[in-house]
């Protein structure tokens, strides 16, 4: 698959970011929502939102696979599809050239089970910036590398993301963590998306 230009949404971004202000202590993970009926034909990869899954025991495969799946019917039933994976280390000496072991090994699931997949490693000592993002994709070789492609990101998402973060709207952050110890609390964040303007 030819490499394709990315877009971010204001969502997307800043749920990203809000998550990893929420838990700077720990490392942070989730994926990232396309639209499937831009996928065919299209030569940009628009994300429009951002699921925050993990912020405590990063690695572990069987919570990750459940919460993988509670995504994909909410995609399959709103016309989305997982096209990306975040994650920000715990410890930044982490954020290097080419991303960990498990990172790879998750992106490499989500591409082989959703047919592309981008990986972005946060940096959060540059939160909440978009230059706090590092961009991967698989090479023909299969290792991720970072990407070349160009990547852009809606207008006046560092602006809001200041905004919500004065606001101490990452404290409200709800991720698939937060949900396994209280289920009436949602990790699509429903009240934090009414604060984004799309």
């Amino acid at each position: 698959m030819a490499t394709r230009d990315i877009e971010i949404s204001s969502r997307a971004f800043t749920k990203m970011q809000l998550h990893a202000a929420k838990y700077p202590h720990c490392g942070v993970n989730g994926v990232l929502l396309a639209c499937k009926q831009e996928f065919i034909g299209n030569k940009m990869l628009h994300f429009v939102d951002a699921v925050p899954l993990f912020h405590q025991a990063l690695q572990l495969a069987p919570m990750l696979e459940i919460a993988l799946l509670n995504v994909d019917v909410y995609c399959e039933a709103n016309g989305l599809y997982v096209a990306g994976y975040y994650e920000a280390p715990k410890y930044l000496k982490q954020i290097q050239d080419i991303p960990g072991t498990f990172t790879g090994r998750v992106a490499d699931k989500l591409r082989e089970n959703f047919g592309e997949s981008i990986l972005i490693v946060l940096d959060n000592d540059k939160v909440p910036f978009n230059k706090s993002l590092k961009f991967y994709e698989q090479a023909s070789d299969r290792k991720w590398k970072p990407r070349s492609a160009s990547v852009s990101f809606e207008s006046g998402s560092e602006d809001l993301i200041q905004d919500l973060l004065s606001s101490n709207v990452h404290k409200d952050v709800i991720d698939y963590d937060d949900h396994l110890d209280d289920i009436s609390l949602h990790w699509l964040n429903r009240d934090i998306n009414q604060l984004i303007v799309m």
